[in-house]
């Protein structure tokens, strides 16, 4: 079976939460708020960062460094 025919629209929306918090550009609460999440536990648990996305969100707290957001 292909891999896109294992790919629901639920690991769609997943995914293009998860990259849409990546990628800096809207608040933390903008896209809790975007994916309908009620709380920020609800919302963490849901877009599932790997470790290394995790230590990348650390380093860029303690170095300081800032992302664009509209």
């Amino acid at each position: 079976m292909p891999r896109y025919n294992g790919v629901s629209t639920h690991t769609a929306r997943r995914s293009g939460i998860t990259n849409m918090n990546l990628t800096h550009k809207y608040t933390f609460y903008r896209v809790i708020h975007f994916s309908d999440h009620k709380t920020k536990k609800i919302f963490i648990d849901y877009i599932k960062l790997s470790s290394d996305e995790i230590a990348a969100e650390i380093d860029a707290i303690v170095n300081g460094v800032k992302f664009e957001v509209f």
